[in-house]
């Protein structure tokens, strides 16, 4: 299928930066933004025109039915963490922004795939696919595709290899009970454990590093975005030219009957697989950890 048209629903800073994002990789032909405020998401839209002239994408306003026909819903809105705020501590009030938005936009388009990006991820992915009516497989959250990338460039900076080089992961929730999964973290085939330059001790901290990293840019300038938009547009371009690409992404995990970061296919229609990445002791208890924390959450 050729996705042609992307709805970015919330033209805050995440949202925005996105259709920035989006603009840059030039592989989509219009972009929406839709925004209760309409006047900033009108001076977003004048902003970014203004970057057009790199790209062949258009992009313009729009409302939550003009989203519901879009190839790809891309849905940001929200309020942001505050510092030393969790993203859990936001559950409530994205919880009903997010019904409100999912309510609007219905009837959605059957083709339809919808990323949740707002926090909680993981609660908030489960809501809208008990309630889009849309196949779970074209329903998923950017999860820790993004604390994988900061695991990755920490890991580079600490063993002097490029961060493209290392293929490690952080799975689990997107919040404060994630988890790296060392025992299958590779460097050119060679597992991080067999590299002399680390040891535990040093993992122990990057993997802590990785998941304080967000509340460290938040204590500073009050919002992540670059980082985040950048996963997202990279998503998209992984459905819009069915690039197939593996990537950890919050989708539904039968086994915990919640949503959480696995590693996953992603292609032209959605998440095409789950991957069973072998995981040891540690590693399965640390996960049946973060499902019971989201199963809990889940009914609050």
């Amino acid at each position: 299928m050729k996705h042609k048209k992307i709805a970015i629903i919330g033209a805050g800073a995440v949202g925005s930066t996105t259709a920035y994002a989006l603009m840059l990789k030039n592989v989509i032909a219009e972009i929406i933004l839709v925004d209760t405020d309409e006047k900033r998401c009108k001076g977003e839209i004048l902003d970014l025109s203004d970057a057009s002239f790199c790209s062949t994408s258009k992009i313009h306003g729009g409302t939550a039915q003009d989203a519901a026909q879009a190839d790809i819903i891309i849905i940001a809105a929200g309020i942001r963490q505050k510092p030393k705020q969790t993203r859990i501590e936001l559950i409530a009030t994205n919880r009903s922004i997010i019904s409100a938005i999912l309510e609007q936009i219905r009837p959605i388009s059957l083709h339809t795939i919808i990323i949740m990006v707002t926090n909680p991820v993981d609660i908030l992915t489960l809501d809208a696919q008990q309630s889009s009516g849309l196949p779970r497989n074209q329903v998923f959250g950017s999860g820790t595709f993004l604390d994988t990338q900061r695991l990755c460039s920490i890991l580079a900076k600490k063993l002097n290899i490029a961060a493209q080089s290392i293929d490690a992961y952080i799975l689990g929730e997107h919040g404060d009970t994630q988890f790296p999964a060392w025992s299958n973290a590779y460097i050119a085939g060679i597992p991080l454990h067999d590299f002399p330059q680390i040891n535990q001790k040093e993992l122990n901290q990057i993997a802590e590093e990785t998941r304080k990293k967000a509340y460290e840019i938040i204590s500073c300038k009050g919002a992540t975005y670059y980082g985040i938009a950048t996963c997202v547009a990279t998503m998209c371009q992984a459905i819009i030219v069915d690039q197939k690409l593996v990537m950890p992404l919050s989708c539904y995990i039968p086994s915990f009957d919640v949503c959480l970061s696995m590693p996953a296919v992603l292609g032209g229609n959605g998440i095409e697989q789950i991957l069973p990445i072998p995981l040891n002791e540690k590693e399965q208890q640390q996960l049946s950890r973060s499902a019971e924390h989201l199963q809990k959450l889940r009914y609050s």
